[in-house]
C-alpha cells in the first residue's frame, strides 16, 4: 500500500486547452470542461496520484502539485482465497508472483493480478488501483499488458496518445521463426532451457 499526499492542480489562467495532459495521464484523471465559458483541463483529485507526468508535458506550465487535504491510499491486496488465482495469472504471463513489474513503486506481479481479480480490465484501471505506471509512466506497461492478457482480457484502443503494445518475448515467437534464426541466435535451445526453469514453461 502507498500513500499519496499531493495532487496536481490546473491554473485555468495558463491552460490553453491543448489536451496534452489528458492524453498522457496514466490514470485518466484529467478531462476537458468548460470553465468561465472556455474549455480547460480539469483534474479529478479523487483519482490523481501526483505522478507529475502531466506537469512535465504541459507546454504552458499550467499544472502544479498541491498538498492534499486528506491522503490518498493506493494498493491492491490479495485475499487469502485469491492467492492461487493470482499465481495462475502470473504463471500464464511467465512471471513470478513476487516479481517486480513497476520498478518506480516496487509493485509486484501478484499486486497487479490482485487488481485484475478485483475488477481492473485496462492498464489505466490497474494504475488507479495499484499505482503502476505512475512513476516513469513507460517501463511497466508491457508487464501490465502481459498480465491482463494472461487473465483473458482483450485490450481495445488506448485512451489519448498511449499505445497497448508489448515487447516481443521468446514465448511469442513461432517455431518456424525460431528454426529459421536458430543457427545464429540459438532460439530453440534457449526456449527449451527457459521452459524448464521459468514459470509458465510450456504454456502459451
Amino acid at each position: 500500500m502507498r500513500t499519496v499526499n499531493q495532487l496536481a492542480v490546473v491554473d485555468p489562467a495558463k491552460c490553453n486547452a491543448c489536451r496534452t495532459c489528458v492524453q498522457v495521464c496514466p490514470v485518466t484523471a484529467i478531462e476537458m470542461k468548460k470553465v468561465a465559458g472556455k474549455q480547460k483541463a480539469c483534474i479529478d483529485g479523487a483519482i490523481c496520484q501526483a505522478c507529475t507526468i502531466c506537469i512535465t508535458r504541459c507546454p504552458e506550465r499550467a499544472i502544479a502539485l498541491e498538498l492534499r487535504v486528506s491522503p490518498l491510499t493506493i494498493g491492491a491486496e490479495l485475499k487469502r482465497t485469491s492467492v492461487a488465482e493470482a499465481a495462475a495469472i502470473c504463471l500464464q504471463a511467465h512471471m513470478y508472483p513476487d516479481q517486480i513489474v513497476c520498478y518506480c513503486h516496487r509493485i509486484q506481479a501478484k499486486e497487479i493480478a490482485a487488481a485484475i481479480l478485483g475488477g481492473a480490465k485496462t492498464p489505466e484501471q490497474v494504475a488507479r488501483m495499484t499505482g503502476a505506471r505512475t512513476g516513469c509512466g513507460v517501463l511497466c506497461i508491457t508487464g501490465v499488458i502481459r498480465l491482463l492478457r494472461s487473465a483473458g482480457l482483450e485490450l481495445k484502443r488506448a485512451p489519448g496518445c498511449q499505445w497497448y503494445g508489448t515487447t516481443l518475448s521468446i514465448w511469442d515467437l513461432s517455431e518456424e521463426v525460431m528454426r529459421k534464426y536458430d543457427r545464429d541466435f540459438y532460439l530453440l535451445r534457449d526456449r527449451q532451457q527457459i521452459d524448464e526453469i521459468f514459470p509458465g514453461g510450456g504454456h502459451k
